[in-house]
């Protein structure tokens, strides 16, 4: 991730925890909880990424196959 996104993730973890929890988070607090919390996030959007793209995917080939079949040609054979 960007600098500034990381930052934006920062300063919304102090402010989600000033406004939720009545709890000051400093800076060097917000950046661990990041790090702690990234990648166990980020694997669980990333499967979750996999699965809505493979879901999304079979869709469009079963909607191919459809046109498929009826590309097809009477055969009088």
């Amino acid at each position: 991730m960007s600098k500034a996104q990381r930052e934006a993730l920062v300063e919304a973890l102090q402010s989600y925890s000033e406004q939720e929890m009545e709890q000051e988070l400093g800076q060097f607090e917000a950046e661990f909880l990041l790090d702690f919390m990234l990648p166990r996030l980020g694997t669980l959007c990333y499967n979750k990424g996999l699965e809505d793209a493979r879901i999304a995917i079979l869709a469009r080939m079963e909607l191919a196959t459809e046109v498929v079949y009826e590309m097809e040609q009477p055969c009088d054979l």
